[in-house]
């Protein structure tokens, strides 16, 4: 019996190493991630690596304990050339649904446009990660083909479950030893089965295989310059994982089946602190990348930009596999053009700015520099006002009402230099002829140069005087400009 084969194997490995495991994860975040990967493999939050080959939906991870579901994951995997992948994810948060496709994201039915963020869940993508927060404790990351990861914070321990486990901190049991009882993981996998009318798939069964000795040698050889990788996490589960590939995937015309478990094994190793190798070669396992981007096993997810240059300094997110700018670049998200120097940035406001170029905006003038605005306030004209006779407006915006009788300063500028002007402003306030408590502005006197003897003088009934005589507008005198408006 295949599984039967696998199943005893994996149970001997993973009871007989379940206290250094647990002693190793505590110190990293692979103790509360579960994911899924490849053909039919799956790593539950408390570390047990188990396959599961069904092809219809099932809960991966959900909150369980609560009369009220926090948050809940499923998945569902098809065919494609041959291969196994997944064809969508949908994580329910309280009353928003995320149906996350290869090239569609809905929220409740109704598809938008990535990045989306509103009610506390974020979703974005990148060149080879669609990814879902939520402030609930919930990290959810797919790379729109075979692998899958849950990430919960520990508030919920004891409380999950679906083909992730409970995530009670102990391997094997309530997972596949149940009651004292023995449960394969194809019974494990079927009983989480979400049942959708008219969804046709039928549930796996228990395959014979023979055992395969050879395969296991080769695996082993596979982790052992992943030293760093391998005092971090136990690679046990993952040797084995190795061997179903390397069995159920002899007639596969890629290296699909072992490159996904080699990619996962990379991944649990950044999540865990440890650096994977370059293990990857123009001939196994290669990826590409867009642009001038360059592949990396573990690499901060928070790539600087020139909108954001300094994200990767601000970064708390564990490192992940990924296509990265080269160090010394940013990657350009105003034009797109890659990985450039941060000198070459670009800014935009409304339209895109070349580095030294300068925008103008009512009172602030801007330079774009190196990616960033540089910005600073114009010299304008400041304003006082007195209005209606006794409302009256500062230089500095403050408002004030004022009732008066006499000849009041509203402004004396002193010269700063010879070449500068200075001038007394005086308004004469009285009370109205018809309204007796209200106060008007019955005459504007502006002292020139501050010299008693060069006043001009502007009455409420539009006469105009320059030392007490009338004069008429337009009128022009000692760099004086008057007109009547």
């Amino acid at each position: 019996m295949r599984w039967s084969c696998v199943w005893l194997c994996f149970l001997a490995l993973s009871v007989g190493s379940v206290t250094d495991v647990q002693a190793r994860l505590v110190r990293n975040h692979v103790s509360s991630i579960c994911s899924t990967w490849g053909r039919e493999h799956f790593k539950t939050f408390d570390g047990d690596v188990y396959q599961f080959p069904g092809t219809c939906e099932y809960n991966l991870a959900s909150d369980c304990h609560e009369t009220f579901q926090e948050f809940s994951v499923h998945m569902k995997r098809k065919e494609h050339d041959g291969n196994p992948t997944v064809s969508y994810v949908v994580v329910t948060i309280n009353d928003l649904s995320f149906h996350l496709g290869k090239s569609l994201v809905t929220v409740n039915g109704i598809p938008v446009k990535l990045p989306y963020y509103n009610a506390g869940v974020q979703v974005e993508r990148n060149v080879i990660y669609l990814k879902l927060q939520s402030k609930v404790g919930l990290v959810v990351m797919w790379n729109g083909d075979d692998a899958v990861m849950v990430e919960v914070d520990r508030d919920y321990a004891n409380r999950t479950c679906g083909l992730c486990g409970d995530f009670n901190g102990v391997s094997v049991y309530n997972e596949f030893i149940h009651n004292d009882r023995k449960i394969s993981s194809i019974e494990f996998g079927n009983k989480h089965k979400v049942h959708r009318p008219n969804d046709e798939c039928e549930d796996p069964y228990e395959e014979e295989e023979e055992s395969a000795e050879a395969s296991l040698e080769s695996c082993k050889e596979f982790v052992k310059p992943w030293s760093s990788c391998t005092n971090q996490i136990n690679p046990e589960p993952y040797i084995q994982a190795c061997v179903q590939d390397m069995c159920g995937c002899t007639n596969s015309t890629s290296d699909f089946c072992l490159c996904s478990t080699l990619s996962e094994f990379s991944r649990q190793c950044s999540h865990a602190g440890g650096q994977p190798p370059n293990w990857r070669t123009p001939q196994f396992c290669a990826k590409q990348c867009p642009f001038n981007m360059v592949y990396e096993e573990s690499g901060s997810p928070c790539m600087d930009t020139c909108t954001h240059q300094d994200t990767s300094s601000l970064c708390e997110d564990h490192k992940m596999d990924g296509c990265f700018c080269p160090s010394g670049t940013v990657f350009d998200d105003i034009s797109m053009r890659g990985c450039i120097a941060q000198s070459e940035c670009q800014c935009k406001h409304n339209k895109i700015y070349n580095s030294g170029e300068v925008y103008r905006q009512n009172s602030e003038e801007c330079t774009c520099f190196e990616g960033q605005w540089a910005c600073k306030s114009l010299p304008t004209p400041a304003t006082c006002a007195v209005e209606e006779g006794s409302h009256v407006t500062t230089f500095d915006g403050k408002t004030y009402t004022f009732h008066g009788e006499c000849y009041y300063t509203l402004a004396k500028v002193e010269s700063k230099d010879d070449a500068s002007p200075k001038f007394t402003l005086l308004a004469q306030l009285a009370p109205c002829a018809n309204q007796k408590f209200d106060t008007c502005l019955k005459a504007l006197k502006i002292v020139l140069n501050n010299d008693r003897n060069n006043v001009l003088m502007f009455t409420s009934d539009g006469t105009v005087k320059q030392n007490m005589q009338t004069i008429t507008l337009p009128y022009q005198s000692g760099g004086s400009n008057n007109k009547k408006l």
